[in-house]
C-alpha cells in the first residue's frame, strides 16, 4: 500500500466505525439496561442479578486478558473483532429464548447463556480500541472520541427509550413477547455492526519479543508502575460502585414500584447525559489531562448514591441520574484516553487487556457482594439505602487512592482548581455550544466528513 493511500482508507475506516457504532449502540441500549428487567422477569432477585454481573463480568475479564494473545495467533486485530462480533450477533436471540425450556433453573440458565454472549460480544474491545487509537492522533482522542460518544449516545439513548416504550405499551398483551422483540432488534443491529467492521482498516502494527508481558508480570509493577497502579485502584473503585449499581433498576422497578415506562425515563436521562457530555469533557482532558479530570470525578461519584437515599420522587431521580450520567461521562472519556496516553501502540492492545480483566472482576466482585450482602444488611429505612452508603464509602475510599497515587503522564497545560472548578460548571460549555452552532462557520478538521466523524 502506498503511504499516500493510508489517510483515505483512515477516513474510510472511519465512516465504517461510526456506523458499526450506531447499530453497536442500538445492540447495548437494548441488552445493557433491559437484561436485569428479563431476568426479574423470569423469577430473579437480587442475589441473582448479582450472581449475573458477577458471572458476566468475570467471564468477560478472563477471556479478555487472553484477546492480545489471540491476535498474536491470528496475525490480525480485525479478524479477531469480526469473528467475535458475528458470533454475538448469533447468540443474542438463543439467549433469551432458550432458558424458557428449563423451568425453575431458567432463570441460571440465561445467566449462563448472557454471560457468554457478553463475553464474545466484548472479547474483541482491545483488538478494537487498539486499531482505532491508530486512526487518530493522540492530540485530538479527546476530542474525536468525546464527539463520537455525543452522537452514538444520542442513538443509544433513543434506543433505550423506544425499547421502554415497547415494554410498556405491549407488555400487558405479552411481556414475553415484548422481550423476545427486543432481543431480534438487537441481534439484527449487531450483524449491522458486523458488516461494517468487515470494512475497516487494519493499520500495519509492528511488534517486538520485548512488547510481550504476563498479567503476572504487569501486576507486579504495582510499586512502580504508574499505570498498574492505575489499574488496580481503578479495580477496587469500580467494585465499590457495582456494589450498588446493579441493584438501582431492581429498586427502580420493585421498591419504587416504577413502570417500565418510568424506568426507562431513568435510565435514558443517565445514559443520554452521559454520551452528549462525553466531547465537553473531551475538550478539557485533551487541554488539562486526562488524570485532573479523572481524579475528580471519582470523588464525584462518591456522592450519588447519597443522592439517592435522599431522592424519594420521580422527578427528583430523574435529576439525580442526570448528574450521575454526567459525572460518568468525565470518568469514561478520561479512563480510556488515558490508557491511549500510558502505552505505546505496540502494547496498547494488551495493556487494555489487562486493565479490563482487573476492572471486570472488581465489578463482578463488587456485584457478587451486593447481591449478598442485601439480605444481610440492617435496614436504613431500606436495605437498598444501606447497599447505597456502604458504595459511597468505598468510592471515596478509590477515588482518594487514585488521587494521591495516580499521576499524569503527559505535558498538559497547567491549570489552578478554581478556573478548572470554573471551565467545568458549564459557564464555558454554553459558550463553546453558542460559538460552535450560532457563531462563525466552524473549521473542518482532519477527521471531520460526510459519515459522521
Amino acid at each position: 500500500m502506498a503511504r499516500t493511500d493510508r489517510p483515505q482508507k483512515i477516513k474510510k475506516s472511519l465512516i465504517a466505525s461510526f456506523w458499526d457504532g450506531f447499530y453497536a449502540s442500538i445492540q447495548f441500549g437494548i441488552l445493557d439496561n433491559f437484561a436485569t428487567p428479563f431476568l426479574l422477569y423470569l423469577g430473579g432477585n437480587n442475589l441473582a442479578v448479582g450472581i449475573l454481573n458477577f458471572i458476566r463480568n468475570a467471564l468477560v475479564s478472563i477471556i479478555q486478558g487472553k484477546t492480545a494473545d489471540i491476535s498474536v495467533l491470528l496475525h490480525s486485530r480485525k479478524k479477531l473483532v469480526v469473528v467475535c462480533v458475528f458470533l454475538a450477533a448469533a447468540l443474542i436471540l438463543p439467549t433469551f429464548l432458550l432458558p424458557l425450556l428449563f423451568g425453575s433453573s431458567k432463570t441460571y440458565v440465561f445467566i449462563v447463556l448472557f454471560a457468554l454472549t457478553s463475553s464474545i460480544n466484548m472479547f474483541a474491545t482491545p483488538a478494537w480500541m487498539s486499531i482505532m487509537s491508530q486512526y487518530i492522533p493522540s492530540h485530538k482522542r479527546g476530542h474525536y472520541f468525546g464527539w463520537r460518544s455525543m452522537v452514538l449516545g444520542v442513538v443509544y439513548t433513543l434506543s433505550i427509550l423506544i425499547a421502554g416504550l415497547v415494554l410498556y405499551y405491549f407488555g400487558p398483551i405479552s411481556l414475553l413477547w415484548a422481550f423476545m422483540l427486543l432481543a431480534l432488534i438487537a441481534s439484527i443491529a449487531r450483524f449491522l455492526s458486523f458488516y461494517f467492521l468487515t470494512r475497516m482498516y487494519e493499520p500495519r502494527m509492528i511488534g517486538h519479543t520485548t512488547d510481550y508481558f504476563s498479567l503476572w508480570a504487569f501486576i507486579r509493577k504495582f510499586p512502580r508502575s504508574n499505570f498498574a497502579r492505575y489499574c488496580v485502584f481503578a479495580a477496587f473503585f469500580l467494585s465499590g460502585i457495582f456494589l450498588a449499581a446493579p441493584f438501582i433498576p431492581v429498586y427502580f422497578l420493585q421498591e419504587m414500584k416504577f413502570n417500565y415506562f418510568e424506568f426507562t425515563l431513568l435510565t435514558g436521562a443517565a445514559a443520554f447525559m452521559t454520551m452528549i457530555t462525553q466531547e465537553y469533557w473531551g475538550r478539557f482532558s485533551d487541554r488539562y489531562g486526562n488524570i485532573k479530570i479523572l481524579k475528580l470525578t471519582c470523588a464525584l461519584m462518591a456522592t450519588v448514591p447519597i443522592m439517592l437515599v435522599f431522592a424519594h420522587s420521580f422527578y427528583v431521580l430523574i435529576l439525580v441520574q442526570i448528574l450521575a450520567g454526567f459525572i460518568w461521562a468525565g470518568f469514561n472519556i478520561t479512563s480510556t484516553n488515558f490508557i491511549y496516553d500510558v502505552a505505546v501502540p505496540a502494547k496498547r492492545e494488551r495493556c487494555v487487556s489487562y486493565y479490563n480483566f482487573l476492572t471486570g472482576m472488581g465489578i463482578g466482585v463488587g456485584a457478587l457482594l451486593g447481591g449478598i450482602l442485601f439480605k444481610y444488611l440492617p435496614p436504613i429505612g431500606t436495605q437498598y439505602y444501606t447497599l447505597f452508603i456502604v458504595s459511597a464509602a468505598l468510592r471515596l475510599f478509590g477515588a482518594i487512592l487514585i488521587n494521591y497515587f495516580v499521576k499524569e503522564v503527559r505535558s498538559v497545560e497547567p491549570v489552578r482548581v478554581k478556573t478548572l472548578l470554573f471551565e467545568l460548571s458549564g459557564i464555558r460549555y454554553i459558550g463553546l455550544i453558542s460559538k460552535k452552532y450560532l457563531g462563525k462557520k466552524k473549521e473542518k478538521t482532519d477527521y471531520e466528513f460526510i459519515g459522521g466523524v
